[in-house]
């Protein structure tokens, strides 16, 4: 028997290892908590890479739990914390998939924790306790150094950083086996000039900073000091007086300078409190961000050039006709002035003049797994579609023989057809109110190995849409626009996904759309019916009286 078993985990590890490619890495979850019909849920939503197609979407009851005295403590990565009036309860996000039902469990009685951080700091005899529980196994970490009177700074599952009116304390935990923690002083942050700067949680990397000092964050509880790097770069202000306006880089701007995370290798420098030669991770100059207005930024402007972010020595200058303090950027190389759009082409070196005039509309690109809806641009006569480059002789433009035009989730409609980026799809429906409900995806083969012959990854997204009469079912694999004749588009909701689900479900029955008759009162009607009786009245009294 146990050979069986180690036979079958070598087949199953093997898999794994074959694995190289995998739908899943592709997609993003969020997590929550919500009441609803008096009743208390878990959440968890998984979504596809454009942002908006589900994947799947679980609704777990909390059974037990009284949503009258229900209070949300806090979260971090893992858990949800909450309380309601017969205790304090704990629930790891990732215990969510086996059971009907969530899976929660009692961390204190009612009377115990009333003061607590984030829902896994309690203050419990006068100690501040950290709380975790892995199925149904509860431990307790006294943190004995902290302060009774401390705030919370920054909390996630490894790591914690708060602050009393003395000191700012950053706490490193270790959950595994040692059950143990390292407490450290965070030295010469002043606690009431703290400012805590949050990047992209996708980064890992937070900032602490007073007027003099800063000290990069982590997840894990770990902390440095990237003040030196700061004064060896020339940097000059108050750390805590900066604005931080892109969290995915990070970058800040504090009056007509800008300090960034470098992208690539680090510089070397002089530390000018010790003389000694330091490498250097960010850059600091006046150069100013080109913000887009949608997607990420990717270009600054310094000394009236253009140049592309990762540029951190302003080495390759973008070449453009006009002067730089005229472009607004609207979306990665794609550039509009008073009059035109201009594009960078794929090395960033060149701005072009598209000759697309300014008022032309911008639709952003969407990216779904294994395709891709291109940005566009679209003006009285034709749309543009926008890639890494364009040129007018190479077709990125269809003519418009319809006024119409709209981006429905993954699509373009213009021309009476649904455009997927590579072909349009003609449609019967009343364009003017035609909106998207949304869509999922069935995943018909999840991962694909390294092996040949493996399969590759196979993924079908079904799309729903409705217009003022009617609701409509299209899929990427027969490409037939199709009306759901039993549904009654007054029932359906956008992007939810259980109205997604009943509608695949419906979407081949026969008939016709079922409507509740509307028994309201007809006032106008009333008053017509009063009125004709009320001059019928009349002309039969004068006609008697005669």
């Amino acid at each position: 028997m146990k050979k069986i078993v180690s036979i079958l985990l070598l087949i199953f590890f093997n898999q794994l290892v074959n694995a190289s490619e995998c739908y899943h890495y592709h997609t993003s979850s969020t997590t929550k908590l919500f009441i609803k019909n008096k009743q208390l849920y878990f959440q968890y939503t998984e979504r596809d890479q454009n942002g908006f197609t589900y994947v799947t979407q679980q609704n777990k009851l909390l059974k037990g739990v009284d949503p009258k005295t229900y209070k949300f403590f806090g979260e971090d990565e893992e858990v949800f914390v909450f309380s309601d009036k017969a205790g304090v309860y704990s629930l790891n996000k990732n215990e969510q998939f086996d059971e009907k039902d969530a899976k929660f469990y009692k961390i204190l009685n009612v009377n115990e924790g009333i003061k607590q951080i984030n829902g896994r700091l309690f203050l419990l005899n006068r100690k501040w306790t950290y709380i975790n529980i892995w199925q149904g196994k509860i431990t307790k970490i006294v943190i004995s150094e902290l302060p009774v009177n401390i705030v919370n700074i920054k909390f996630w599952t490894n790591g914690f950083y708060v602050k009393d009116d003395k000191n700012v304390y950053a706490i490193k935990l270790d959950l595994n086996e040692a059950k143990k923690y390292q407490f450290s002083i965070i030295p010469g942050l002043v606690p009431n000039e703290i400012k805590h700067y949050p990047c992209s949680p996708d980064l890992n990397e937070d900032y602490l900073a007073d007027k003099n000092t800063m000290f990069y964050i982590s997840n894990s509880g770990d902390f440095v000091d990237i003040t030196p790097q700061l004064l060896a770069l020339g940097f000059r202000g108050e750390y805590n007086r900066m604005k931080l306006i892109d969290d995915t880089i990070p970058l800040w701007q504090m009056g007509v300078f800008m300090l960034k995370k470098r992208y690539g290798a680090s510089s070397t420098r002089k530390n000018p409190l010790t003389g000694e030669e330091i490498e250097v991770e960010y850059a600091y100059s006046s150069a100013k961000l080109l913000k887009p207005s949608a997607g990420q930024s990717s270009y600054v402007i310094f000394r009236n050039n253009i140049y592309p972010i990762w540029d951190d020595n302003f080495s390759l200058p973008a070449q453009v006709n006009i002067s730089p303090n005229q472009l607004l950027a609207v979306d990665g190389n794609l550039f509009k002035s008073n009059r035109f759009y201009y594009i960078g082409n794929t090395n960033n070196y060149k701005l072009t003049n598209t000759n697309i005039t300014a008022k032309a509309k911008f639709y952003q690109s969407v990216s779904s797994y294994g395709r891709s809806l291109p940005k566009a641009l679209v003006d009285d006569n034709f749309i543009y579609f926008i890639g890494d480059q364009f040129d007018f002789q190479s077709g990125n433009q269809e003519a418009l023989t319809s006024k119409m035009v709209k981006q429905l989730g993954a699509f373009y409609l213009f021309n009476h057809s649904l455009y997927d980026g590579n072909k349009s799809h003609p449609l019967k429906a009343d364009e003017e109110t035609l909106s998207y409900l949304g869509s999922f995806v069935e995943v018909i083969n999840g991962c694909a190995g390294d092996m040949s012959g493996s399969q590759p990854v196979e993924v079908l997204y079904h799309h729903f849409f409705k217009d003022n009469t009617s609701v409509y079912y299209f899929n990427d694999s027969e490409n037939k626009w199709q009306m759901i004749q039993t549904a009654n588009p007054a029932d359906y909701l956008i992007n939810d996904f259980d109205g997604l689900q009943a509608l695949y479900k419906i979407k081949d029955v026969k008939g016709v759309v079922k409507k509740i008759p509307d028994n309201s009162v007809n006032y106008v009607a009333i008053m017509i019916s009063g009125l004709a009786l009320v001059i019928l009245s009349v002309l039969l009294y004068k006609k008697f009286k005669k």
